[in-house]
């Protein structure tokens, strides 16, 4: 491990997360620490999580979370990810390659 994250997240506590070495992934030594966010699909929703704190690969981008960050986003997960402690929406257009490939829907 080379580096940490060093960030507070939540009710002020600290969170420290080991950089790897080289990315799991193209095997890159360039990792940084950064705050992400991501989508998951809950049910029929689909919910945006920001702030996440990640190791991330600068040549192919691949993400890397700690034990702390993984257990936060399955305590989301849990509580089924409820509207009124969202932060905000977002509106997102919806495509299909049905269209695109001129078959009927």
């Amino acid at each position: 491990m080379t580096g940490r994250i060093d960030a507070t997240q939540g009710a002020g506590e600290p969170l420290q997360q080991q950089l790897p070495d080289s990315c799991e992934q193209c095997g890159s030594s360039d990792i940084r620490s950064e705050f992400v966010r991501s989508a998951f699909w809950h049910e029929d929703r689909l919910v945006v999580v920001e702030d996440i704190p990640a190791a991330v690969c600068g040549n192919c981008h691949e993400q890397f979370y700690d034990d702390v960050t993984v257990m936060r986003i399955d305590q989301l997960r849990g509580d089924g990810f409820p509207a009124e402690k969202a932060r905000g929406e977002l509106r997102a257009p919806v495509f299909s390659l049905r269209d695109r490939a001129g078959e009927p829907r």
